[in-house]
């Protein structure tokens, strides 16, 4: 027979194959049930010392009560268990900013048992009113609404008073692109810079800063000029390792979309045999210095690019061009928007940016449309005498 202690103590039992259990509430959840926990040891002394810790444990508040756990501490859980094996390293790190500099802040201390709508709605607004952009905020209140999400299928709390709360409007984002006189300028001060050919190849294939720069060349069969995207480079750091330091980082492409194979047409292939020639003149001129990793596009040394350093070089190209505003990203738009002049079929073109879905590619294809609309408008000026 169960062997009862007093309120919150828990009990001992043996079990009928000769083992002992204990079980100890820890809390209350959500639907008002008890939150029950059992122990098992082969003999009983073994069970009340395990319990005996537990219990310790609990009174000092390293066993958080379901009913009394904070927001703070269910995003602490929900980002280590729920996020940070499931999302790529650059991902982690974007969303640990959003927690630590906006959510925690503003909303962490309470409850969650104590959230409210309205709780949520004001954490909203003064996001607004702190000048982020609606896009910020829209990203900052998805994260909080997906972790509270989790905590209902968990059982922490009874329902997501996240729910149905009024977001700014997102503006829907202007497309960048080179018009066709500016990508000619771009191409030749681009030829100008050691790694410029980088930026060309881009406009030939329409691949992602961090796709580039991980592209190996054992990727590329030119028997058949193709080449396949298997990785990514990028610079990461583990937030939940305050010690660890920025490092350069091969990881698994965007999506499984993102894992695809790229046609190669003359141009792109020509690219790509200067750049084995320049990259041989490399080795020679290094030596024993040089460290071959198989990268396609890196340095003199043959070690992998900064993701960072490459941007600054994408700015000074285009200094050089006399075209401002533009990002590096521009260039996978701009590859979209000739395929689009092109009449390149948009399903085709989804497979060439490995898209997830087909209305990302799309936002391109209309954004091109309207200047095509206009050009054909034009033919039919003088069709009316007037």
């Amino acid at each position: 027979m169960a062997k009862m202690r007093g309120h919150n103590e828990g009990s001992i039992r043996k079990r009928p194959d000769g083992t002992w259990e204990a079980r100890v509430t820890v809390g209350i959840m959500a639907d008002g049930k008890q939150n029950r926990k059992s122990i098992y040891g082969k003999t009983r002394q073994e069970v009340n010392a395990k319990m005996t810790d537990l219990l310790n444990n609990l009174q000092k508040g390293l066993i958080i009560n379901p009913t009394e756990m904070t927001l703070a501490q269910w995003l602490d859980k929900y980002m280590l268990e729920c996020k940070k094996p499931f999302v790529k390293p650059t991902t982690y790190v974007t969303y640990t900013v959003k927690v630590e500099n906006h959510i925690k802040p503003a909303i962490g201390h309470y409850k969650l048992k104590a959230l409210r709508k309205d709780i949520i709605r004001k954490f909203v607004n003064e996001l607004t009113d702190k000048g982020l952009a609606p896009a910020t905020v829209e990203a900052i209140f998805k994260l909080l609404h997906n972790s509270l999400e989790t905590a209902v299928d968990d059982g922490l709390i009874v329902k997501n008073v996240a729910n149905r709360v009024q977001l700014p409007k997102v503006p829907k984002p202007k497309i960048e692109v080179l018009t066709v006189d500016q990508q000619n300028v771009f191409v030749e001060k681009a030829k100008e810079t050691y790694m410029g050919n980088m930026y060309v190849f881009d406009l030939c294939t329409g691949m992602r800063l961090g796709e580039l720069l991980g592209l190996k060349w054992s990727d590329i069969d030119f028997q058949t000029q193709q080449l396949h995207i298997h990785r990514t480079l990028s610079k990461v750091k583990d937030p939940d390792k305050p010690d660890e330091s920025w490092h350069l980082a091969f990881g698994a492409p965007k999506t499984p979309a993102s894992e695809r194979t790229i046609p190669l047409h003359q141009t792109a292939v020509k690219l790509l045999m200067d750049v084995l020639e320049q990259q041989k003149q490399d080795k020679a001129k290094a030596g024993a210095a040089y460290e071959d990793n198989d990268l396609v596009f890196c340095t003199k040394l043959g070690k992998p690019q900064d993701p960072i350093n490459m941007r600054r070089t994408f700015y000074r190209i285009c200094d050089k061009a006399g075209i401002s505003g533009l990002h590096p990203h521009c260039l996978r738009h701009t590859f979209a928007t000739r395929g689009a002049e092109k009449q390149v079929d948009i399903r085709v073109m989804q497979r060439f940016l490995g898209h997830a879905n087909i209305q990302e590619t799309a936002s391109t294809y209309t954004h091109v449309l309207g200047d095509l609309k206009r050009d054909e408008m034009q033919k039919l000026a003088n069709v009316v005498n007037y």
